[in-house]
């Protein structure tokens, strides 16, 4: 929040000299008043260029959304397979070393999928409870001391998709926690209010086919501020992504 309101002082002291340094300029001039022709151009230009300006803004914001939901769905496939695999591969462990593997896996992907999932939709602390139980599924497989060469090597493939799903967790939790900046959504929102305002003031006249093309040119600046709100929440949501891939850890095993 303090960037925030550091960000509006910036931009409000830039806007106070601006306006000062036009109304002194007014002032100070001998130059005649210029006619309403090149007052227009005048106009025109500076709509276009914060026209271009607020497209660079989008553009920005809606790459940042988007480039962190993919990596969340990344993090979310690399958690949910490597889990996975831990399961499959106790199928290489002696019976009791294998159910306990196996159930520490289930119960692990169990609480990610109804604990946790809804925590990251509304963006809350997740606690110590999923690491306790991925760190459950550490010490079942450290708990196994294996006799053969196979055995030896399911061990270390376990451990190596452990690895995996360690490094997977912190990036989800990373993902979660985030989320579009403060700053960013002031300049999307002030800047949206800006282009519009200039359009609405200089850029429309009195005709239904301006009036229509000013309607769709709003439509389509909040239909994108929309989308990027939709993005910017990976985990809920209309655009949210599912814990399904957790449900599958188990199946098919």
């Amino acid at each position: 929040m303090e960037h925030v309101i550091g960000v509006i002082g910036i931009v409000a002291g830039f806007v106070v000299v601006a306006g000062g340094a036009a109304f002194l300029n007014g002032r100070r001039s001998s130059r005649p008043e210029p006619a309403e022709e090149e007052r227009d151009h005048t106009a025109e230009y500076l709509t276009m260029m914060v026209g271009v300006l607020y497209a660079l803004v989008l553009g920005v914001a809606l790459v940042s959304v988007w480039e962190a939901k993919n990596d969340a769905a990344t993090h979310i496939s690399a958690e949910a397979g490597a889990l996975h695999q831990t399961y499959l591969l106790a199928d290489g462990l002696p019976p009791a070393d294998a159910q306990q593997a196996r159930s520490a896996a289930v119960a692990y992907a169990s609480y990610v999928r109804n604990e946790e999932w809804p925590l990251m939709e509304q963006r809350k602390p997740l606690g110590t409870r999923g690491w306790t139980l991925l760190h459950d599924v550490q010490d079942a497989w450290a708990s196994f001391e294996p006799t053969t060469n196979a055995q030896q090597q399911v061990d270390q493939l376990a451990f190596g998709q452990i690895s995996v799903a360690y490094e997977a967790r912190n990036g989800r939790e990373a993902v979660g926690g985030g989320g579009m900046s403060g700053v960013m959504w002031f300049g999307l929102l002030a800047g949206g209010a800006l282009t519009l305002g200039l359009m609405f003031l200089f850029g429309i006249q009195r005709t239904r086919t301006h009036v229509v093309l000013a309607m769709g040119f709003t439509s389509l600046i909040a239909f994108m501020v929309v989308f990027i709100y939709a993005l910017n929440s990976p985990f809920g949501g209309l655009l949210g992504l599912s814990p399904a891939p957790f449900a599958e850890v188990g199946v098919g095993g």
